[in-house]
């Protein structure tokens, strides 16, 4: 019974935000319902995890990866690759910029693509529309647009470690 109420309290997190504007999100305090889940390990504290780290989606056309080294107030050296088939691929190496669930991406090892992505702890998730320099990451047939990571370790370290294709290391550097 405690794992539904838990499951319920995640749901309606899940669903609790929609009116506010996305500049009040950013800064929104905790809410005492979203601070309950919390406590109970429901939902991680946004506030205390870092995007440092490396995050991976796995599918049968390979795996997705992305990698931040840095910090909040300094920012983020990130790379990240997701994967459509053996020769499919869009990859890319850039920085970021972290404002509480919002990322701010920043591609620039091709055409500049600059877009904001949401982090809530645990999955860091790419918009459904970018911006047309995006598309310099990709081969045909192939997009960030909604790809989503799940956050696998946490740290530099963990960061350096991600491999990708054009670059052996997404993250060599800090």
């Amino acid at each position: 019974m405690r794992h539904g109420v838990a499951l319920f309290l995640a749901l309606l997190l899940a669903g609790c935000g929609g009116g506010q504007p996305d500049s009040e999100k950013a800064v929104a305090p905790v809410t005492p319902l979203e601070q309950a889940a919390i406590d109970a390990g429901v939902i991680p504290d946004v506030r205390n995890v870092t995007l440092a780290g490396a995050f991976e989606r796995k599918s049968d056309l390979g795996t997705d990866s992305f990698c931040a080294v840095g910090n909040d107030e300094n920012g983020y050296q990130i790379g990240m690759i997701a994967v459509f088939g053996p020769e499919i691929k869009c990859e890319g190496l850039g920085e970021a910029e972290r404002n509480g669930e919002k990322v701010r991406i920043t591609l620039n090892s091709e055409e500049k693509c600059s877009f904001t992505a949401r982090f809530d702890g645990v999955e860091l998730s790419l918009p459904g529309d970018l911006p047309d320099g995006c598309a310099s990451y990709c081969s045909s047939r192939a997009g960030f647009e909604g790809v989503s990571f799940f956050m696998i370790g946490e740290g530099d370290a963990v960061a350096r470690s991600t491999g990708g294709r054009d670059f052996e290391n997404l993250c060599p550097g800090g």
